[in-house]
């Protein structure tokens, strides 16, 4: 069954929308839940979430591309549970860390309102990865995308932690740049 399909049962209110959409979509899905929380079970609560969320969203949202949509949700879904998880922990995640890390670079949420801003800076930095080298990108996107600690992204990779670092650094710093040079800074 084919994205536009599966949107036709959700604006029909069909529960078989939740089922073929899990059915094409569910272990990537579980998957990014899974990166982000370290824990099966807390990563298939997100994905329960997410369905109901996508449920209660669509209609009206119409996405172009399902898989991005039940993405950015179920990713959503899963910090929403990590943050209520380590709620008065202070130090203790990955989260804290990583978001820290690329605030510096990033306009804050709250000078980003509108949806459109919001959807214009993806795209921005999208473009922005895109012009990276592979590993360079591959190394970003675990760690600020899957909030993978720099330690695994060493080993995965067959690098030093000191490597991993500075290639985030260095990366952090292009992004600034490039985000200033878009206007966005």
């Amino acid at each position: 069954m084919n994205d536009a399909e599966i949107l036709n049962l959700f604006a029909a209110r069909d529960e078989q929308a939740i089922k073929q959409a899990d059915k094409q979509y569910g272990k990537g899905c579980r998957k990014i839940a899974r990166d982000i929380l370290r824990n099966e079970e807390d990563a298939e609560e997100a994905v329960n979430d997410m369905w109901l969320r996508v449920w209660n969203s669509v209609p009206p949202a119409k996405p172009e591309n399902l898989f991005a949509f039940l993405s950015a949700a179920v990713r959503n879904c899963a910090l929403n549970r990590l943050e209520a998880k380590n709620a008065g922990k202070r130090g203790g995640g990955e989260t804290p860390l990583a978001l820290e890390e690329l605030a510096y670079c990033l306009p804050s949420g709250e000078s980003v309102e509108e949806a459109l801003d919001q959807k214009l800076l993806q795209a921005a930095v999208d473009r922005f990865l895109g012009g990276l080298s592979f590993d360079a990108r591959t190394v970003f996107v675990e760690r600020y995308t899957k909030l993978t600690p720099v330690s695994e992204i060493a080993e995965r990779f067959g690098i030093t932690e000191s490597k991993v670092k500075v290639t985030l650094m260095r990366v952090r710093k292009k992004l600034k740049t490039y985000l200033k040079k878009e206007g966005w800074l």
